[in-house]
């Protein structure tokens, strides 16, 4: 149960993620300007990049939590790629944030100065389509590194309620000091020194 709960919310929040960059990178992005023109096109886009990125960092720190429950819950995902795809998944947020709070207003700048700075806004323009490939490229591996995902072998860890804890420190656990030396006692012989077997 818990793994279905965590694996949506996983997959949700990457879908939504990576539809977002889909959606924007090839639906969105080569008809704005031709479209709306230069100036229009301009005010829009200062409009959607602080959603567009602040989307994409929210879905991904949904996603990052999600994605590591399910190796808590199931010690057979543990391993180095656990790791990877994590560190894979906070690269990204933090892509998306850079692109959101730095890269953007100094895009945004160039362009306000004029043909002065055409060239440092067309470098800093290309950093931000690369930064958004390479964010789309991630996601996609981790959507198919989820799909190829093995099934679980177990159930999972199966934690004890307070009355299976409770019965267990009554009735499961020797007492004194074998207890604490960890050593089954054993029984004691009482007869007469000299007396037979038999007797």
């Amino acid at each position: 149960m818990l793994r279905l709960v965590f694996d949506s919310a996983y997959v949700l929040a990457l879908t939504a993620w990576v539809g977002s960059l889909l959606f924007f990178s090839f639906g969105v992005a080569p008809i704005i300007f031709p479209v709306l023109g230069a100036e229009a096109g301009g005010k829009f886009v200062r409009a959607l990049f602080p959603r567009y990125y602040a989307w994409g960092a929210i879905s991904g720190a949904i996603a990052l939590p999600s994605y590591v429950a399910v190796p808590l819950c199931f010690p057979e995902y543990r391993g180095p790629r656990v790791a990877v795809e994590a560190l894979t998944i906070l690269a990204s947020i933090l892509i998306m944030l850079y692109a959101g709070n730095t890269l953007t207003p100094a895009i945004n700048a160039a362009r306000d100065a004029g043909p002065s700075e055409q060239r440092r806004f067309d470098r800093l323009h290309r950093r931000a389509v690369r930064l958004n490939g390479v964010v789309l490229a991630l996601g996609v591996g981790l959507l198919i590194g989820f799909a190829t995902r093995p099934a679980p072998r177990t159930s999972g860890i199966i934690e004890r309620g307070p009355g299976e804890v409770s019965r267990a420190g009554s009735g499961g656990a020797p007492d004194g000091a074998t207890a604490a030396s960890g050593r089954v006692a054993r029984p004691v012989d009482v007869r007469a020194p000299g007396s037979s077997p038999g007797r």
